[in-house]
């Protein structure tokens, strides 16, 4: 039994076993208790609701394979390290898991966000929130809604339409597309991000004055530098020529052509390009070639001061240039997010709803600094015992708001504090979570508590084969190489050197592809190249056992569209979208047609579905010429003849989740079972629900069609296809990665630029794009553009590091043949490197397209398929008035008389 507090930190890496590692600790932690409601205690947050049900089931199952007295490993290590025997673990199991099922509301191994939510709601009033209001977990969908309000607001508020209109007009001198509608809908996101409230707040007492006069006078400061730039470049070429030297009196004209250039484009030249080699020339003292006369060397060195002087001034005034180009790019948008913010908040009171992202700042505004024995006393449980999964996920908001209660326990005896995680697989920065955090958790420097820190290493990869293993080990040591940041370089190299385990063999293979002159086929390379491997591993695994990995879901659709040409069976939610079903669109363009009878376009694909489902024999030309003008009751009477018996008066009639299934029965859409029907008509009866009429749906549809899909069962005799942020903690006997990754490709990066001159007028910080120009402003936007350059380096190799840990036995990766005309690979992107790996280790060679480590033939016993899931042949569906439901008034009377009888 423990008598001190203990603070553990686990670097767990991939394949580890930290999921049994965990289960381990948080048995020990029941079974070394005098108490038996000791779990009652102990608080397990893991990432996702999935790791929260696997690490109960597996804690339950232990528990009463221990209660049954069945021998296993786990049983074998907790008697080592807690000495207590068989027999009293064996009583004692039986009592903790009768304990557990009795209230197995107080079982505590659960998600952060629940744990985050329960806080909420038992401090609800505190907050001033009602005691009743609905979690919202689309919160994209609420800040469209909150877009769409303020841009109904054109017209009506003056000082908001003139906004609105110099962003269209912003838009359109860059030569992009005047609609910001969904321009604003992706930059609100902003207003999600844990990252990014702090800094927004900053902003909150600014007017919309207070942006466009902003505006309005960096606009008219650029005018002066492009000015002053130019004086600058006449100056230098003036001074040139007061001294009687030429323009080719310098080396290669360089010095002369760059102030030159000043002078006439003013900034409208690669300033950043350009000054280098004018930077490097300075340095290195080289102004003129060695066959320079000693008259004009000496020339030269006389005005060479007043040149860098010159120079020097042309950068500054560059810098503050772009400083304001920056700004001005953002000014009108981040104006704009301080009403879209405004009137999501009035959304969210009037529905009464709080969206589940702005619960954790809640919690870090208004109940972190609370005691930490009131909080446990508002939510009804002293928790003693902290266990934390995939702690490099957790953000750093969640972190600080448990740190309070942790430290609270940790000075109390016989507490516990365990983190797992692993750095190189921290993939979630985009949510908050970053890797750095535990990266100091998990070195010597930090330590948040009072109690002293052992750190583990957990070194056995318990998942893959042994040439996974190596490979592994051997590659992401390689790319360390490539990582400029010292403590993320450190994590690549100490953590790839893990222990084989038992299973011996496996394979790895690096494919690389040449480049096809023909676009279409371009397209598909990849894809063909999958097809290809799968057909190769169909003899010794099954279609279940493969997994493809991409890196978007874009490129998951492009590969599972092409296997299923091919006939080869899948499974993916990308691929299982609703809106994929020819049916389920028919359904929507029925709706669309009843509801706007003038929708030509639509009216066209719902005859175009029909001419095919009801196999008319017209050619498609006669049939779409005779109804692509005819009004609905005209087509409807007409298809009659072809056994649609749908009538639109007695459509209008019926409630929502009625009319859909009337659509179905009317159209003779399905005779069997049909999963994406079945589907969606659990989305359409959650809409009735809420009170959704035909427009209201209409409109939710095609904000959701493109996340709206089945829930798929595992198949027997189908190839997964997932994203890799899916397949965070999964494992697949055999993994194929077909991708090319730029490794410092980002869409639309923002950063934060503080430190901004005194000519902003109060603004401490703005939101600009990032881009090269943020290094040149000043020191401290160098400084931001080398460390999220650093961040972003770590992320990309930490996606690749997710995906290759994955596979068991085999792992494929299908990438680009990137070769410069000099025979060199680019670095930048995934291929590059996995060639550069090749070259340090003697492989590559021009000639060869495939590399393999490995045997290609299968080392596990291949398991016999089986299905889950069970499949439903019929499709019930049944016109109310069909139910043949009676209902009988004072029926109590009419208990055991001829009438009831009769009924």
């Amino acid at each position: 039994m423990q008598n001190t507090s203990s603070f553990q930190v686990y670097n767990a890496s991939a394949g580890s076993g930290k999921t049994f590692t965990l289960v381990k600790e948080y048995i020990k932690v029941l079974l070394t208790s005098d108490d038996i409601f000791s779990f009652q205690k102990i608080l397990a947050i893991t990432f996702t609701n999935k790791a929260a049900g696997e690490m109960k089931e597996r804690v339950l199952s232990s528990l009463e394979d221990f209660a049954d007295g069945k021998e296993n490993d786990l049983l074998n290590i907790i008697v080592d390290e807690i000495t207590i025997d068989k027999a009293i673990i064996q009583e004692r199991s039986k009592k903790i898991l009768d304990a557990i099922l009795k209230n197995y509301s107080a079982f505590s191994i659960t998600t952060i966000d629940s744990f985050t939510h329960k806080i909420i709601k038992n401090f609800a009033f505190d907050l001033g929130l009602s005691l009743n209001f609905e979690v919202e977990m689309d919160a994209v969908s609420l800040l469209n809604e909150a877009v769409d309000v303020l841009i109904s607001k054109i017209g009506t508020d003056k000082k908001l339409t003139n906004l609105l209109i110099d962003y269209s007009l912003d838009k359109t001198d860059d030569d992009k597309s005047w609609d910001i509608s969904r321009d604003l809908s992706e930059f609100a996101r902003i207003l999600l991000n844990e990252d990014d409230v702090q800094h927004f707040r900053s902003l909150a007492d600014k007017t919309l004055e207070d942006f466009t006069n902003l505006k309005s006078k960096l606009y008219n400061q650029q005018k002066e530098l492009k000015d002053s730039i130019k004086k600058v470049g006449e100056e230098c070429l003036q001074l040139i020529e007061n001294n009687g030297l030429e323009h080719k009196s310098f080396m290669r004209g360089t010095i002369p052509k760059f102030f030159a250039d000043l002078s006439i484009k003013s900034v409208d030249i690669d300033f950043i390009k350009r000054s280098e080699t004018i930077n490097k020339a300075i340095e290195n003292n080289q102004y003129y070639s060695k066959s320079t006369t000693e008259f004009v060397a000496s020339s030269i060195d006389q005005i060479v001061p007043d040149i860098v002087r010159l120079f020097k001034e042309a950068e500054v005034i560059y810098q503050q240039f772009s400083m304001n180009k920056l700004a001005l790019k953002s000014i009108i948008p981040l104006a704009v997010l301080n009403n879209i913010n405004s009137e999501l908040e009035n959304i969210k009171e009037d529905n009464n709803i709080r969206l589940n992202a702005e619960f954790n700042q809640l919690i870090s505004d208004n109940i972190k600094d609370q005691p930490a024995p009131f909080i446990y006393e508002r939510i009804g449980q002293r928790f003693q015992h902290y266990f934390i999964d995939e702690m490099q996920d957790t953000s750093v908001l969640q972190w600080q708001n448990l740190v309070p209660l942790i430290d609270n326990t940790l000075a109390q005896e016989n507490s516990n504090l365990l983190l797992v995680g692993d750095g190189k697989q921290a993939i979630y920065r985009w949510r908050g979570g970053k890797a750095e955090q535990f990266i100091e958790l998990g070195s010597d420097r930090v330590n948040p508590f009072h109690v002293s820190k052992e750190i583990k290493n957990l070194e056995t990869n318990f998942r893959s084969y042994s040439e996974v293993i190596n490979f592994n080990n051997s590659f992401f040591q390689h790319t360390a190489n490539f990582i400029q940041n010292e403590s993320y370089k450190k994590i690549f190299i100490e953590g790839n050197k893990q222990i084989e385990n038992a299973k011996k063999g496996g394979l790895v293979s690096l494919t690389f592809l040449e480049k096809n002159e023909d676009k279409e086929l371009e397209k598909v390379k990849y894809p063909q190249k999958v097809l290809e491997k799968i057909l190769q591993l169909k003899e010794s695994f099954s279609l279940s056992e493969i997994c493809v990995l991409t890196r978007t879901r874009k490129d998951g659709v492009a590969v599972a569209n092409y296997l299923s040409e091919k006939g080869i069976d899948i499974v993916s939610s990308e691929t299982l979208l609703l809106k994929n079903s020819a049916k389920v669109t028919f359904i929507v363009d029925v709706l669309k047609v009843l509801q706007n009878p003038s929708d030509e376009e639509t009216r066209f694909e719902m005859l175009y579905f029909l001419h095919q489902h009801l196999q008319i024999e017209k050619p498609k030309h006669v049939f779409f010429n005779e109804f692509a003008k005819a009004d609905n009751e005209t087509i409807l009477e007409s298809l009659k003849n072809l056994g649609v018996a749908f009538n639109a008066s007695a459509f209008h009639q019926l409630p929502f989740y009625e009319k859909i299934e009337e659509i179905i029965r009317g159209f003779n859409l399905i005779n069997s079972s049909d999963a994406y029907i079945q589907f969606f008509l659990d989305v359409v009866l959650e809409q009735q629900r809420n009170g959704t009429d035909v427009g209201e749906f209409l409109e939710f549809w095609e904000l959701k069609k493109e996340r709206l899909s089945i829930v798929a069962p595992e198949s027997a005799g189908a190839v997964q296809i997932m994203t890799i942020h899916k397949s965070k903690g999964l494992e697949f006997p055999v993994v194929i990665f077909p991708c090319d990754v730029d490794i410092y490709r980002q869409i639309k990066p923002k950063s934060w630029l503080d430190q901004l001159p005194e000519s902003y007028e109060g603004f401490d910080e703005l939101l600009v794009d990032y881009s090269k120009s943020l290094s040149i402003v000043s020191e401290r936007g160098l400084d931001i553009y080398n460390k999220q350059r650093e961040e972003l380096e770590l992320d990309n190799f930490n996606l690749l590091y997710v995906t290759l840990t994955r596979a068991v036995e085999q792992l494929h990766v299908i990438t680009d043949k990137k070769i410069s005309a000099k025979g060199e690979e680019n670095t930048n992107f995934y291929s590059g490197v996995f060639i550069n790996y090749l070259k340090q280790q003697n492989l590559w060679s021009d000639d060869l397209s495939e590399y393999i480590f490995g045997d290609v033939q299968r080392v596990s016993e291949k398991k016999e398929e089986s299905s889950v899931a069970e499949i439903h042949e019929k499709f019930i569906s049944t016109p109310w008035q069909e139910h043949n439901i009676v209902l009988l008034a004072n029926s109590s009377k009419l208990w055991n008389t001829e009438q009831w009888k009769g009924n």
